[in-house]
């Protein structure tokens, strides 16, 4: 999944609400800074690759773990506890939107190096054109993503945001 990232983190801001308790709004800057920095943290694992620090294979590793997850709401906690139940949930919806790439995710490193996956599309890489070419080569993530923007458009209309003011 590559653009339908962009949808599933306006969709999680737009629950803001509902997953802090109230502590910040659906929509609002705050909910969409916490959710979109948080919910594309785990790809910034691709740097260490593009600087030649790591092999392509680092992608997709520790990053994409429930240890990572755990440990980014700790750390947020203190801070802030929306910011860290936001950061939850963004992690989590990040992994379920990476599932169906055969990449698989090692979800519960360090106990187990297993990597699970749906298996609907190839994995394409770890970005550049030609992985987003290659990404968007494939049926099923027309489905998912065009899926998470009808997701996100309805929540819009719910929520009563533009363009449903």
């Amino acid at each position: 999944m590559q653009v339908g990232h962009v949808a599933v983190a306006f969709i999680i801001a737009s629950y803001a609400p509902e997953l802090t308790g109230g502590r910040m709004d659906a929509f609002s800057a705050e909910s969409i800074a916490v959710a979109f920095i948080t919910h594309w943290l785990p790809n910034l694992d691709v740097v260490p690759i593009w600087l030649k620090w790591a092999r392509p294979n680092f992608h997709c590793t520790w990053s994409h773990s429930f240890v990572f997850a755990a440990a980014v709401t700790v750390l947020l906690l203190p801070l802030d506890v929306g910011w860290a139940l936001m950061a939850l949930a963004s992690l989590l919806l990040h992994y379920l939107a990476d599932l169906p790439s055969t990449v698989g995710l090692p979800l519960l490193l360090p106990f187990s190096r297993r990597r699970f996956s749906l298996r609907l599309w190839a994995d394409t890489g770890a970005g550049g054109w030609r992985s987003l070419k290659g990404t968007y080569e494939q049926s099923w993530t027309w489905i998912l993503e065009g899926g998470a923007f009808v997701v996100l458009f309805v929540r819009a209309y719910q929520v009563g945001v533009w363009p449903f003011l």
